[in-house]
Formats: C-alpha cells, structure tokens, sequence
C-alpha cells in the first residue's frame, strides 16, 4: 500500500466506487405522464377484454454506435465510504450510428430493418 494510497482510503475514508448509469433522468412530472398512460391503457384493456389488444402492434428501435461507451473503471470516482452512489446519463460523442428497429403484433414480426443516421456520413 503507497502513502498516497493510505491517505486517501484510511485517513480520508475515501473508497473508489462506480456510478450507476439510468437511461434517462426523469421528472417526477415526465413519471406521473408515464403513470397516467400506463392506468389508462389497463382501464379501457378492463373494459375491452383480449380484443382490445388485437390492433396494437408494439415496437422498439435502438441505436447502434461506431465506438466503444465508457468502461465501468474508467467511470469509477473517489467518494467517501458512506456517499450515495452517483447517478450519470450517457452521453459521449460517438463517430456515427445506426438505427435498428422491429415491429411486432399478434401475428409476430410486422417489419424489421437497419437503416442510417441522417447525420451519418
């Protein structure tokens, strides 16, 4: 154990300790929209039944980036023992994307597909 090693974890009571990252920092008003949906899609799924979900089709789209994100030691921090953890949005400059999307209803898959960034080059 160095010098320095010793007192910045025992004399200091500092301890290096990783951030946990959430996708989005949200609001308690952006929370309550989500809440407000959420219960008004299960009150008209309670009075509609199964058939309710037969013209939904769901979908979900990701982003593909040309670099490597930040390595869970590269985003350790010193902090004391005691400290709540840090909280970090990603955001990072990345050389360029891709989208990925896919669609699905009942039936299974209604359309899938990759297509470029409009700032892709």
């Amino acid at each position: 154990m160095t010098t320095l090693y010793e007192v910045v974890t025992v004399k200091l009571g500092y301890r290096k300790l990783c951030a946990r990252w959430v996708p989005k920092m949200l609001t308690e008003e952006h929370k309550k929209k989500r809440m407000g949906f959420a219960l008004d899609f299960l009150k008209r799924y309670a009075e509609a039944g199964d058939e309710f979900l037969d013209p939904i089709v769901t979908g979900d789209e990701t982003r593909v980036y040309h670099h490597a994100p930040e390595s869970k030691q590269q985003s350790m921090q010193w902090r004391y023992s005691n400290s709540p953890k840090a909280k970090k949005c990603k955001s990072s400059i990345s050389a360029g994307k891709k989208h990925g999307f896919c669609f699905l209803g009942q039936t299974g898959h209604s359309s899938v597909g990759i297509y470029a960034s409009r700032n892709d080059n």
